[in-house]
Parts: C-alpha cells; structure tokens; sequence
C-alpha cells in the first residue's frame, strides 16, 4: 500500500469535489431525481472514497456529500441550511458510513497485505528447501546455509552454528550476532539489538533434539517464517547426515535398505505438515472467503497435494528397488483395471481412446500397482501427444499373458533414447525444458512390471508417435466382477 501524501491528498480531495459537483449538476439539469435518490448516490460515493482511500477521504467525501445534498436537494433550493434536523441526520449517517466502511477496508487490506506477505514467505520457504536437498554432505550444506537463506530472503546477514560439528559459519553483515550468543545451546529464540538494526536467534531443532542455532542481522522475516527456516534446516541436515551414513553401508542390499529408510523418514516428516496445511486450506475454504482468496487457497491446495503424490511415487519406487513392497495379487479383468485407472481422464476430457477386445481372459495383478502403470504411462503419453490428438489404449493376448498398449502421436523417441527412456529421473530431449515432472513415471512404471513378472517396452519411429507396452500374467482363475 502506497502512503498517503500531499499530494496524493489534494488530488484526491479534487477528485471527490469534481463526483460529487458533476453528479449533482447532472441530477439538478438533466435527470430530475428526488431527496432520496440523491443522498443514496452520495452516499455511493462516500462508500467508493471509504473503499479506495480511507478514513480522511471518506470523512471529506461525507462532508462534501452533505454540503450538496443540503444545497441541491433540501429546501430551500438552492441555498445552505446545515441548522435543519434532516442535515444533520444526513451528515451523521454519511460519517458514521465512511467511519465503519473505511475501518473495515483498512482491516480487508491489511489482511491482504498479510496473504500477499505469507504467500511470498512460502515461495521463498519452497526455493529454500530446494536449495538445501540439493547439498551432498552435511559440511557443505553447514557452509552453504548462511547464504541460502540471505541470499532468498534478503537478510542483511545470517549466522548458522552446527552443534554436532560444533563449527559456525557466516555471511553478509553479522557483527550484531555474538559468537557467544550464537553457541548458546538454551533452545529457545531471542530477541535484541544489533549494531545496526535487529537481530534475532532462532534454535535449530530436530524433534526434541537441538543441533544448533540460526542467527538473523536486520531482517524483515516474521517470527514463524523464522522457525520455518530453522525447521527446514534441521530437516536438511538430519537429510545430509542420513545420506552421508547411507553412502557409508556397504553392498547394495545394505545400501538399498538405507535408502527406503531414509525416505521413509523424510515422508514421516513432510508428510505430517502437508496435511495440516491441506487440513487448514480446506477449512479456510469452507469459510467462504473472497474471490482472490479463494483462487490463492486453490493453487495452494493443488501444489500441495502435487507435492504429497511426488514423496508417494519416491518413496513407491525406492520401497520396490529395495524388495519392500508385497504384491496383493488378486484376478482382476484387464478392462476393470484400464477404466477405473483412467476413469479421472476420461471425466475430465482428455483425448483418450479406449480400444478393447471381447474375451480377454482375467490377469493377476495387484490392481492398485498396475492402475498407477497405467496412469504414469497414460500421462506421460498426453503430455507429449498434440494438442487434441488422441492416445489409443489397446490390449491383446499373448503367449502367457495379456499385453496393454499405450500409443500417442507425438514428436516419437529416438531410437538412441529409447534404451534410457526408463531409467531414473531420465527426460528426453523432446520434454525438457517445457514439461513438468521428475523423470520417475517410467521408471515406477517398470519396476512395478518387473515385480508382475512382466516386461516394459517402446516402439518408435522420429515423427510418428510412441507406443509403450507392457504384459500382465494369466489368472489361472476366472474373474469376480
């Protein structure tokens, strides 16, 4: 919000004189409107200068208001007589409306102004904990944490003490945060004076565990935002310290059982915030707020449960490569799975063509696992197809088994890439840049096939499409439908 000044003032002052002398010119020589018309268009106008402005405008255009409603509407006409009774009732109901419509605009603002503040404190929160997973040790994210977090959030400087290396570390300006201070290991966040500016301490704590401290030096961070950035921190350097003893096991079944542990935990830990932000967004929508509001609390709640199906599909694919995860084998018809996998495209429009034969013999799948291969395939096929063009769904039986298709008409795979088109965070030449995604779809597509006993595969050709496949093993049961 822009602050008012003289000018401002007297520009606004201009504007209210110039409404209100047109509309009562125009209602005194070309629109011939009674007492009452009139004092509810002033009233409008006291209303717009309460909503626009504020309290010293509205109070103005109340002013002004009565002013003209005495001169062009009350007898005598036209002449001033503030001493009438209905004058003064007509004065004190336009104060009394710019007092309450200006106070409850100054609180929408401010809480406008609040939204706006936390919506960018958690873009910045978001850019952060990107930042900090992509750190390899925990001695390089120790050293690289001080710039972080000035870098994103503009601190005037930033002090970071590692308690279990017991090192600290600085950037940017910090002569107001003591050494002494920053080592204190009390827990708990304090507040003073710096040099210049305000400083604040914020411990850095993983459950009841403290492992350090952050100091910030002249920094318009609020309070929350701060334990948000401490709260981060731990959670990347705990990340770190798991890698790093993860990276120290030796084989691969040891270092594969690590790792799902590791994400385990990570998913434990982002997992339990994500739902009480979804919990306190779906409230707050409930609550019926107002059409910007609204549109904000949407895109949160989409980005949020985006980010929860993203730790989902990590966490699947590493529990799979790790042999975690138990097939609930069951027989189930091969058009059963296709539909209800597909059932949110088909109700939201995608182009999708659903090509299937009478007669094919039930599969045994774990219905929950071959519905997510479906979909990763399906999704990664739309996003490449032409807009408009559809992808075709097609199965047959093989030797053994049933193979699904999944065709699209887009740009088609190379033939060099169709070797590396499966493997982790892979993304081919054609998507990067403009696609979103992590380059896992196929890979927990494959891996999940591979635990069915099957196998994946693409068939392409430059230009023409791409048609990826994938069998199922026979039932040697009929199908309950």
């Amino acid at each position: 919000m822009r602050k008012r000044t003289w000018g401002r003032l007297i520009l606004r002052i201009v504007i209210v004189g110039a409404v209100l002398t047109a509309i009562s010119v125009l209602y005194q020589h070309a629109v011939h409107v009674n007492t009452t018309t009139g004092a509810l268009t002033y009233l409008l106008v006291v209303l717009a200068a309460a909503t626009l402005w504020g309290l010293p405008e509205a109070i103005l255009a109340s002013v002004l208001s009565v002013l003209s409603l005495d001169y062009y509407f009350l007898p005598p006409v036209p002449s001033f007589g503030i001493s009438d009774p209905q004058n003064w009732v007509a004065w004190c109901t336009l104060l009394i409306t710019a007092l309450v419509v200006s106070e409850l605009s100054a609180r929408l603002k401010k809480r406008a102004t609040e939204a706006i503040q936390r919506q960018r404190e958690i873009e910045r929160m978001y850019a952060l904990s990107c930042s900090l997973m992509q750190a390899n040790s925990p001695a390089a994210l120790a050293l690289s944490i001080p710039e972080q977090v000035a870098a994103i959030f503009g601190c005037r400087g930033v002090a970071f003490f590692d308690g279990l290396s017991g090192q600290s570390f600085r950037a940017g300006m910090t002569d107001g945060i003591s050494e002494a201070a920053l080592m204190s290991a009390d827990g708990v966040a304090r507040l003073g004076k710096a040099v210049q500016g305000t400083t604040a301490m914020v411990a850095v704590s993983l459950g009841a565990n403290p492992i350090g401290n952050l100091g910030f030096c002249d920094a318009s961070i609020s309070a929350p935002a701060m334990q948000s950035i401490a709260n981060l921190v731990a959670l990347a350097m705990d990340r770190a310290r798991k890698q790093e003893t993860s990276a120290q096991a030796e084989g691969v079944r040891r270092h594969q059982e690590l790792k799902s542990m590791l994400l385990d935990a990570m998913a434990h830990e982002f997992q339990t915030p994500l739902t009480s932000i979804r919990a306190g967004i779906h409230a707050m929508l409930a609550e019926s707020p107002g059409r910007d509001q609204q549109e904000w609390l949407e895109i949160m709640n989409e980005e949020s449960g985006r980010l929860s199906a993203m730790m989902t599909e990590t966490i699947q694919m590493a529990r799979i490569e790790a042999g975690h995860v138990d097939l609930d084998m069951q027989t189930h018809t091969v058009e059963d799975l296709v539909f209800s996998a597909l059932e949110k495209e088909s109700a939201e429009g995608s182009p999708v063509a659903i090509v299937l034969p009478q007669g094919l013999p039930p599969v045994s799948a774990d219905a929950g696992l071959i519905r997510l291969v479906i979909r990763q395939i399906a999704g990664n096929a739309l996003k490449y197809s032409q807009p408009g063009a559809p992808i075709t769904v097609r199965a047959s039986v093989e030797e053994g088994g049933v193979m699904v298709s999944i065709a699209d008409r887009g740009p088609g795979i190379p033939a060099e890439e169709q070797r590396q088109i499966f493997e982790k965070y892979y993304r081919g030449k054609q998507g990067r840049g403009h696609l979103t995604g992590m380059g896992m779809g196929l890979t927990i597509a494959r891996q999940i096939v591979e635990a069915h006993n099957g196998r994946v595969w693409v068939e392409s050709q430059p230009g023409e499409g791409a048609t990826f496949s994938f069998t199922l093993p026979l039932a040697h049961e009929e199908a309950s439908v």
